[in-house]
């Protein structure tokens, strides 16, 4: 029979299976990597409970990986057995006009790992050489997890162009909100304003970086942030959070030439939303799908330097065997859970 390796299969929303799949076999350009912890987050929480539109059931989840290369196939150069990686679960064509430009995240074919593609909760998962990135022998398996999700908040940062001395407002401080908080302070962001209804999260927001804090429960948000910004309006609105109502009080509270990057993914339509500052103001708006290839690197050295703050994400740790509890677990109370980590069998 050869050798066999296990699965958490999602049959339908919330139910999931655990079977026995044979070990893959790496081919030209591939690797084998033995699964050493995968990291849930939203987009995997809205795939358990069937609220991702167009997931097709069943699926293997995960997409947020790091593990051990076990094997590697013909012409692979970069990885050999024994390297610690991390995984870019983008799978793009290589081939359509916006992977030739550089922009595999927006690529017209691509498949995310964990979704249109089987994922990361597996014993062992086969993806192309171009799809993984050595770790250093220092980075923790389970915390490195978190450097994909770094590198989203690297490249919409990139695209927003934070510099010194300007005025940051980032709006949640779930984990990808305190990721923002701390590269805005890295770049110079001042002052960093972290927002959340949350008093605990407010706390790790000070913890990285931030400047200030403002409890979105109990202040005006465009009021304290003119207070804190001298009455000139913030530079540059995060969106982390995904909340509509929030997106015309971000509007509100950018100074004159700011920039409001939608960083949070939401398909619900915006009350009342009016075009008429982003006119009188010279507003810019911008978007920010996932990442490119070349945003990994620089933030693995972000993390590997120190520079970024990994530790506090984890919230539970689960063994492979109770991924239905996990992620039972994370609905149950989704508002206490920065990342939620599946260890390996491996």
């Amino acid at each position: 029979m050869g050798e066999r390796t296990r699965v958490a299969v999602l049959e339908a929303p919330r139910r999931f299976r655990v079977v026995e799949r044979p070990k893959p076999t790496p081919g030209r350009g591939e690797v084998v990597v033995r699964v050493a912890a995968t990291a849930i987050c939203h987009t995997d929480l809205e795939i358990y409970t069937g609220r991702h539109p167009g997931v097709r059931y069943p699926v293997v989840m995960g997409h947020e990986a790091t593990g051990v290369v076990e094997a590697v196939g013909p012409e692979v150069a970069m990885v050999a057995p024994g390297h610690r990686v991390l995984i870019n679960p983008i799978m793009s064509c290589g081939t359509c006009d916006c992977c030739l430009r550089g922009q595999d995240n927006i690529c017209r074919r691509a498949g995310l790992f964990g979704r249109e593609v089987d994922g990361s909760l597996a014993g062992h998962v086969l993806v192309p050489e171009r799809n993984v990135h050595a770790l250093p022998d220092h980075l923790p398996l389970p915390a490195a997890t978190l450097i994909e999700t770094l590198a989203t908040v690297r490249h919409a940062q990139d695209r927003v162009g934070i510099t010194a001395g300007q005025s940051v407002v980032v709006l949640g401080q779930g984990a990808t909100g305190l990721l923002h908080t701390q590269l805005a302070g890295l770049s110079g962001g001042a002052p960093v304003i972290a927002v959340s209804r949350s008093r605990w999260k407010l706390d790790l927001a000070r913890r990285m970086r931030a400047d200030h804090v403002v409890d979105a429960a109990r202040n005006d948000l465009v009021a304290e942030v003119l207070r804190l910004t001298g009455g000139r309006g913030a530079d540059v609105a995060i969106d982390t959070a995904g909340s509509p109502e929030l997106i015309g009080r971000a509007i509100e509270m950018l100074g004159p030439g700011g920039r409001l990057l939608l960083y949070a993914v939401s398909n619900r339509p915006l009350p009342e939303f009016t075009t008429f500052p982003v006119y009188y103001k010279e507003l810019t708006l911008y978007g920010s799908r996932a990442f490119q290839a070349r945003d990994f690197e620089p933030a693995i050295c972000l993390a590997a330097s120190g520079a970024i703050d990994l530790e506090g994400f984890i919230t539970a740790s689960y063994p492979f065997e109770r991924v239905a509890a996990a992620l039972a677990d994370y609905e149950r109370d989704p508002g206490r859970v920065l990342r939620t980590v599946i260890v390996g069998e491996g």
